[in-house]
């Protein structure tokens, strides 16, 4: 018999245990493999080298599932849809039109708006009580706002005059619905160039922010029309003023 056949024939199988549990570490002696198969749970192959324990699930329809991390050191390649439970997402509007005044914007004040009703909040990270969305980890995130400004309780009887101004912001970590300046992080302003009548104006701000966990993220205005202006929202939609973000990606 050749060399090479009879190393083949001597070879020794492992001995693999099969147990009804995942164990421990410690629970698996050196060098040997084992078979998890807990009820409900997906089957694992273990194996202790040099007193660590690897282990790799098993799949029986094509599912892989990954309990931690998943380490990809190039691409990530995939035909389908990407679905990402809990991935922070949100929609929110302010429930109270121009006749509340909770929309009641003074002139040369910096108010916070309350953005209190919701389309979305995919993750449950935007609380509708303190009109802020609260970052659940470090990352990069996008957020938009769009702010219709109307200069009556009339939405479409709104008269400017040249050089009025209409500020919106985003506003970190401020609480209180008169927030500092010099809490910016993003601002979007607009300037009346002549005298205008019997229209809306709108802001648009849109910027992506690097934010550590815990956070958060409001809109504020200001205007120096000399009287009260108003934000525009009929109730039930987010058609005309809303605020809305979602993660880029974690860092």
């Amino acid at each position: 018999m050749a060399r090479e056949d009879r190393r083949l024939t001597n070879i020794k199988q492992d001995a693999i245990t099969e147990i009804n549990y995942y164990p421990s570490k410690q629970s698996v002696p050196e060098g040997e493999l084992t078979i998890a198969t807990p009820k409900g749970k997906p089957a694992r192959l273990y194996k202790k080298l040099k007193g660590m324990l690897w282990w790799s699930n098993f799949t029986q329809d094509g599912n892989q599932y990954v309990d931690k991390n998943l380490n990809v050191d190039n691409d990530l390649i995939y035909k389908g849809y990407l679905r990402n439970s809990n991935y922070p997402a949100f929609s929110a509007y302010p429930s109270t039109d121009e006749d509340g005044t909770e929309a009641t914007i003074a002139t040369s004040t910096n108010t916070r708006v309350n953005f209190d009703s919701e389309d979305y909040d995919i993750g449950g990270n935007y609380d509708t009580s303190a009109y802020k969305f609260i970052a659940p980890v470090a990352g990069i995130y996008h957020f938009d706002a769009r702010i219709l400004w109307d200069g009556n309780v009339d939405p479409t009887d709104g008269d400017w005059t040249a050089g009025e101004r209409h500020d919106a912001w985003f506003v970190k970590n401020a609480d209180g619905t008169n927030p500092s300046s010099s809490n910016r992080v993003a601002a979007d302003i607009d300037i009346v160039s002549g005298t205008i009548s019997d229209t809306v104006l709108m802001n648009n701000l849109s910027a992506d922010l690097k934010l550590d966990a815990g956070d958060y993220i409001t809109v504020a205005v200001w205007q120096n029309s000399g009287t009260n202006q108003y934000i525009y929202e009929p109730a039930g939609s987010s058609l005309w003023s809303n605020f809305t973000g979602h993660l880029i990606t974690a860092i």
